[in-house]
């Protein structure tokens, strides 16, 4: 139940440090490590407590209101020009023409990405995600972070630029912040926007489904928000409650013995908190099993607790957003149409690689 789940998200036994896993590989040399494995020892979600903190901490101001509220202005952009590209059609695939583009399209104008180089950044988004697959075979695994080098290479570009003519951006900020003489160092941010692309990117895209998916089978709901916008951010809050995308929850490793509900668990052995659980907590949340978005979220875990809450919460709440009123906006008819296909291969989300909508324009 929810506070179960609480916590075991705030027991320190609980680290989210990788190595500490009794089957977790021997940690090589960092000059032996390809650019994915660099990239993936400094990613946030797996570092051990002190270095996270101290990433955290160097990293917040580039996520201030202030710099958010720029990036709502370029999220605005793309997404009109998104569906300028997607026209008028009868139908269309929602997850594949929205859903799977915005939100990754969304990082790399926060990072400052040229819209020329945009598909490099997407091979680089997909081997962030796909690449941490445990179920991969090597060469699976390298075909699919094939693109990680050069989305490296483009990103210490931009770095670099950045040093020597600093603005005021995403990247700017984290390259000046800095904390007791420590600052961040090319490999760290780059590891950081990783970890943005990580739960930045591809949690949106199921977020974008869901939230879509969900109003639209709820008329009553949709109606609701359709009468008053004030209701998105509920919206949003209630799908990520009522439908989880994750298919496995987050993962922690036992520092030492513990004990967790009467359960002996030993020291580098891997616990899944499967969060999903929390939002449908009777005690939490009235009728958990209805879609209502109104409801009152004070107490939602969907974007973490304690240390690890997520500092890019409002880059999600924002690209989502803008999506949700551009859509309804250019298509105030939508129904969603008779497919829905998801990926049963995708290794930790429910993923829909089909959702046809129709936009029934001739209603209009």
């Amino acid at each position: 139940g929810h506070q179960n789940i609480i916590s075991c998200l705030l027991d320190r036994r609980l680290s989210t440090d990788f190595n500490l896993w009794e089957f977790a590989p021997a940690k090589k040399p960092f000059e032996e490590m390809d650019a994915f494995e660099k990239l993936m020892n400094n990613n946030l979600f797996f570092l051990d407590r002190k270095n996270h903190l101290r990433l955290r901490k160097l990293a917040l101001p580039a996520f201030s209101p202030r710099i958010m509220e720029k990036m709502k202005e370029r999220f605005t952009i793309l997404v009109k020009e998104r569906f300028d590209e997607i026209g008028t059609p009868e139908s269309f695939n929602f997850g594949a023409e929205i859903a799977e583009i915005v939100p990754t399209q969304a990082i790399a104008s926060l990072v400052g990405i040229p819209r020329d180089k945009f598909p490099i950044f997407d091979s680089l988004a997909y081997g962030v995600v796909r690449g941490i697959n445990p179920m991969l075979t090597p060469e699976e695994r390298q075909e699919a972070i094939k693109g990680v080098p050069e989305g490296l290479d483009l990103l210490n570009e931009l770095i670099d630029e950045r040093r020597a003519n600093p603005g005021d951006d995403f990247l700017s900020t984290l390259i000046l912040a800095e904390d007791e003489g420590s600052k961040l160092s090319n490999l760290e941010m780059c590891a950081l926007v990783g970890a943005v692309l990580g739960a930045g990117s591809d949690t949106a895209v199921d977020l974008h489904s869901y939230l879509i998916k969900n109003l639209l089978q709820h008329p009553e709901q949709h109606h609701a928000l359709m009468a008053d916008e004030t209701l998105v951010q509920g919206a949003i809050s209630e799908t990520l409650r009522y439908e989880s995308s994750g298919k496995t929850g987050l993962a922690r490793y036992a520092s030492e013995d513990i004990e967790i509900q009467g359960h002996q668990i030993q020291k580098g052995q891997m616990v899944q908190l499967i969060t999903s659980t929390a939002g449908m907590d009777p005690l939490i949340y009235h009728d958990p099993r209805i879609f209502d978005i109104q409801r009152d979220h004070d107490k939602s875990i969907s974007f973490g607790q304690g240390p690890h809450y997520c500092i890019g919460v409002t880059l999600v709440r924002s690209q989502t957003e803008v999506m949700l009123k551009e859509l309804f906006k250019r298509f105030p008819n939508l129904s969603l149409g008779d497919e829905i296909v998801y990926d049963y291969a995708h290794h930790n989300a429910r993923r829909m690689d089909v959702m046809t909508v129709n936009t029934n324009i001739a209603k209009s």
